[in-house]
């Protein structure tokens, strides 16, 4: 018989599930480039129209930060309820290899997290990873 806590953890994770299967779609999270003649309009529609496109570019953010941060909790409550149910081992080393499992899976929970922190703020996930890579030695330096 299920505990109350893993009955509602299910409820939780179906809930999530419904959400993103029912909201969100890879063609949502599209950059909009705007219209291809922008140069030609004159200034007031120019400005106009850059701000319609940046506008909808945040809104795609926005919606992708959605989803990012729903897969992320929804990985990361995948692994809490694991982590409370009884494990059964077979062999010595099946302990240590679903540890290893759990621990990746929250690795990458809190990446996803992460990774809509940085769409929201409009920076490249892989640019932040070479600006972070970069900013230990460039500390380092100074000292």
């Amino acid at each position: 018989m299920k505990t109350t806590e893993m009955l509602e953890l299910e409820r939780v994770l179906h809930a999530i599930q419904l959400i993103l299967d029912g909201r969100y779609g890879d063609h949502e999270f599209t950059p909009w480039p705007g219209p291809t003649h922008l140069d030609e309009l004159p200034p007031a529609a120019k400005e106009a129209t850059s701000r319609k496109v940046e506008e909808a570019n945040e809104a795609s953010r926005e919606r992708a930060a959605i989803y990012s941060t729903l897969s992320s909790s929804a990985m990361l409550l995948g692994v809490t309820q694991r982590l409370m149910s009884a494990p059964v081992y077979h062999s010595p080393n099946d302990g240590e290899a679903r540890l290893r499992l759990l621990v990746d899976e929250i690795d990458t929970g809190a990446r996803a997290a992460y990774r809509a922190s940085l769409v929201l703020l409009d920076v490249d996930p892989c640019l932040d990873l070479v600006h972070r890579r970069r900013k230990p030695a460039a500390a380092s330096e100074g000292t």
